[in-house]
């Protein structure tokens, strides 16, 4: 009988707001926005310790782009 097939525990995290949280055993730091990582004790810690929270970061209203008021083109619309 072949042995079950275990698929990789994939969550997406992202750092707790004011931390840099670095992947580990690189140098390379985890995207503010977001990640998929492959989940394991190191991603765990991180967790419990408030270093990481889970999901992709909130998306900003609008895509992040200023209001525009109706009919004025980006160039002639006031930001107040």
């Amino acid at each position: 009988m072949p042995k079950p097939v275990l698929e990789p525990d994939i969550r997406t995290i992202r750092p707790a707001e004011g931390r840099k949280v670095r992947w580990p055993f690189s140098d390379r730091v985890l995207a503010e926005a977001g990640e998929a990582v492959t989940w394991s004790s190191y991603w765990e810690r991180r967790l419990r310790d408030k270093d990481v929270e889970q999901g992709a970061a909130p998306a900003k209203p609008n895509g992040g782009a200023q209001p525009q008021t109706q009919g004025q083109s980006p160039e002639t619309a006031k930001v107040s």
